[in-house]
Order: structure tokens, then sequence, then C-alpha cells
């Protein structure tokens, strides 16, 4: 009887997420996944099941490894508005992936391509910057009690502000804008914290 090749579902997943990040839902598929990865496409249906459930699992993981890397300043437990900044001046430079075909953030990618018809997808996404939505309240709530931002500002209507300008900022990205234009844009948009 043959044996059943183990393989680790964490790195198949990074596959997924790779492949998914620079070809997209339509154009990235299982065989691909099976090819730069090695497992089996049996092994791969097994452990995540459709190419659609893998797809849901890669934008899951990629979301957790965002808030670890990219988001982190403003995921500090004391950051206000220096981390936020801080946060919109690297973030632009790191979503530019100059070395790879990745562009942009694969969540904004996905909710371009897929976000009207896919209500899983469209879930999966709304969660993730519903969760940055509130850790910028937190960070603009600081930044209020530290005398940083206007008391008379309104928090939740900034937070929703910034989680779009985030977006903004990957769809640019994404598209192939300049940096130095990104980073441009980000100076007159963050003057609303002024």
């Amino acid at each position: 009887m043959a044996r059943t090749r183990e393989f680790d579902p964490k790195e198949a997943l990074q596959v997924a997420i790779e492949l998914f990040w620079e070809k997209g839902y339509f154009d990235g598929s299982v065989d691909e996944i099976v090819k730069r990865s090695g497992v089996a496409k049996y092994g791969l249906y097994g452990t995540f099941g459709t190419k659609h459930e893998l797809f849901l699992k890669a934008l899951n993981q990629y979301g957790k490894d965002r808030e670890r890397d990219i988001l982190k300043p403003i995921y500090q437990a004391d950051a206000s508005l220096p981390e936020i900044r801080r946060f919109f001046k690297e973030g632009a430079a790191l979503v530019m992936h100059q070395t790879t075909n990745r562009r942009g953030c694969l969540l904004t990618n996905a909710g371009i391509e897929l976000g009207r018809e896919d209500v899983q997808v469209r879930t999966e996404i709304k969660q993730f910057f519903n969760r940055q939505v509130k850790v910028f309240e937190v960070c603009l709530a600081r930044a209020v009690a530290k005398g940083e931002v206007d008391e008379g500002k309104d928090i939740k209507q900034l937070a929703k502000f910034l989680a779009k300008e985030y977006r903004l900022m990957m769809v640019l990205a994404g598209s192939g804008e300049p940096l130095a234009q990104i980073q441009d844009h980000l100076e007159v948009a963050l003057q609303i914290l002024e």
C-alpha cells in the first residue's frame, strides 16, 4: 500500500496565500499550488476542502499575518497618534513588494475580484477591516487622552476613515502607483487628525 505523504498544512497554506496574492482567485489554481508546494491534490482537498474553502482560509490567515507585521505599530498596547502616522508611513512601503509579483493587499484584491458576488469572501474581508476600525478607535481614544487629537473629533468616524484610507493605500499600491505619490496622498489625508 502506498504511504500517504505528510505535509505541514501551515506551509501549504502559505503557498496558497502567495499564489492567490500573485494571481487572484480565478487565475490561481489548485494545480499550481500542488506544483509549488509538492503536496498531492488529494492532500490539499482533504485538509482544506474545495478551492473556495482554501481561499477563505488563505484570506483568514493572511489577515492574521498582517496584524502581526504591517499593522503591528497600531496593535501596540500604548499606540496613539505617532503609531498611526508610523503605520501609514511604513505601511505604504511594505506593501509595494518590489521583489515579488504580489501587489497591494490580498484582502483588498479579493474584495475587488470577488466581493460583490461572494458573500463569504465579503464577510471575511469585512471582519478584518472591522477589527482594524476597532484598533484605530482605541488608538484615537488614547490620542485624545494624551492631547494629541482634539477631543471634539468623532473618533468612530475617524477610525472608519483611517481604515478606508488603508484600503485605498492598498488599491493604489496594487495598481502600480509610485510610492512617493501614495505617501503624498497619505500626508494630506492624515491632516484630518490635526
